[in-house]
């Protein structure tokens, strides 16, 4: 019995250290699987290959303060309407047709309480009686359009409206528009 556990001993530990042995000659990972760091740098090789070849989207800021005397009334038929147009000359021919024009207004009190909205800008009011109850409602539109070529203009344009949804009005509600109107346009390509 002795030799028999002896035996068995032996072959134990012999079998224990050819395993050890072997495994501490082997790589940590089969031929077949990859390292984290591997991965990494085929992943950031092809990154790098790729930019090289793209072009990163660039944008540009434009801010356009309209001044209240700045808008003008237009009493034809299908607006009836203020607007204020301006010259736009970073917006090229590539921006136009391959890029993207985005349109903000700041509304609020500056470094009080301003927030940033997209145009068009949409606004219900509500017209009271005297005792303060709503007797009418009617909706206020602030957009803008741009133009890379205008009729007669050499120069890109951006043109901004605010128009009333009865399209009542005329020259003389000017007096209800704020002093400035704070735009902000965003050209992406």
């Amino acid at each position: 019995m002795g030799k028999n556990l002896f035996k068995t001993v032996v072959v134990s530990l012999l079998s224990v250290v050819v395993l050890l042995g072997g495994y501490s000659c082997s790589d940590d990972y089969p031929d077949d699987y990859l390292t984290e760091a591997q991965i990494r740098r085929m992943i950031e090789e092809a990154l790098r290959e790729n930019n090289e070849q793209l072009e990163f989207t660039r944008w540009e800021i434009v801010n356009i303060t309209v001044e209240k005397d700045d808008w003008t009334w237009n009493d034809d038929g299908n607006f009836k309407r203020f607007e204020a147009v301006y010259e736009l000359p970073e917006l090229n021919e590539s921006i136009y047709e391959d890029g993207a024009v985005l349109g903000f207004i700041f509304i609020g009190p500056r470094d009080v309480n301003e927030v940033q909205k997209s145009l068009p800008y949409v606004h219900t009011y509500g017209i009271y009686d005297d005792t303060g109850n709503i007797v009418d409602t009617y909706t206020e539109t602030i957009s803008f359009d741009v133009q890379y070529k205008f009729e007669g203009e050499e120069k890109p344009t951006v043109a901004f409206f605010i128009q009333a949804s009865d399209l009542f009005g005329s020259e003389d509600d000017i007096q209800y528009l704020e002093e400035e109107y704070n735009f902000r346009i965003v050209l992406v390509w």
